[in-house]
């Protein structure tokens, strides 16, 4: 991802507010999805782990404190603002097991198979929602996965109720922009935000596009009306 690419200008101009904005608009309801992530993937017992666009750290964090410090975790981002909150966040619950490195998702600078698991809250759809690059960045994410390991999804959707889908886009319009736009002082970061939750891609898209680099989509846990996703994915075998 290029450093000029409008969503690190957005994201530097939020970070402050990133946090509040989160646990506003999903009323607290995005910390019970975390833990549901970090369930899944400690539960195969990685013994290396890469939060992907891991910005202010919760994810990360998150997954060190439920596995007690004793797993290797790299917190993963492009956004320098973002990381220092996230650094900042790590000091302040002692945890000291989450290495935050700045980088770009598209040639990361890790070894071929590296990582048991991978997990990407709510930064999927930023490496691939109307993004030229979401070849580049899907074949980085499945280089650095070792043969049947694990990627989390942790992602906004499109509900399958029309009527939901309708309420969900009525909310983020009449909510996520002008409240996220008047707290962050950023109403184009949050414009960017509502379209892309309510425009982003079915499951069957996803599952094409994973497909497409040896990651098998199989499973999915469906959030507050199908309105977030937690999908599942694995490596295939060489």
């Amino acid at each position: 991802m290029n450093g000029n690419y409008p969503l690190q200008s957005y994201y530097s101009r939020i970070y402050k507010t990133y946090d509040l904005v989160n646990r506003l608009f999903t009323f607290g309801f995005d910390r019970k999805w975390r833990r549901h992530t970090v369930e899944a993937c400690l539960e195969n017992h990685p013994k290396r782990i890469l939060d992907l666009c891991c910005g202010t750290g919760d994810l990360a964090i998150s997954i060190s404190r439920a596995a007690g410090n004793t797993v290797q975790i790299t917190g993963f981002d492009l956004n320098s603002e973002m990381l220092s909150k996230a650094r900042q966040k790590a000091a302040y619950y002692g945890v000291k097991a989450v290495d935050f490195i700045r980088g770009d998702a598209g040639s990361m600078p890790f070894r071929d198979g590296e990582f048991d698991c991978i997990t990407i809250g709510f930064g999927f759809r930023n490496l691939t929602y109307e993004n030229p690059d979401k070849e580049q960045y899907i074949r980085e994410i499945s280089r650095v996965m070792k043969s049947g390991s694990r990627l989390l999804i942790l992602e906004s959707a499109r509900p399958d109720n029309m009527l939901i889908g309708f309420l969900y886009r009525l909310y983020l319009k009449l909510f996520l922009v002008p409240f996220g736009g008047l707290l962050s002082g950023n109403w184009n970061a949050y414009r960017y935000l509502a379209d892309s939750s309510a425009g982003f891609y079915t499951y069957s898209e996803v599952y094409k596009m994973l497909n497409e680099h040896q990651l098998h989509l199989y499973g999915k846990k469906k959030f507050l009306f199908g309105t977030v996703n937690l999908l599942i994915a694995s490596k295939k075998g060489s």
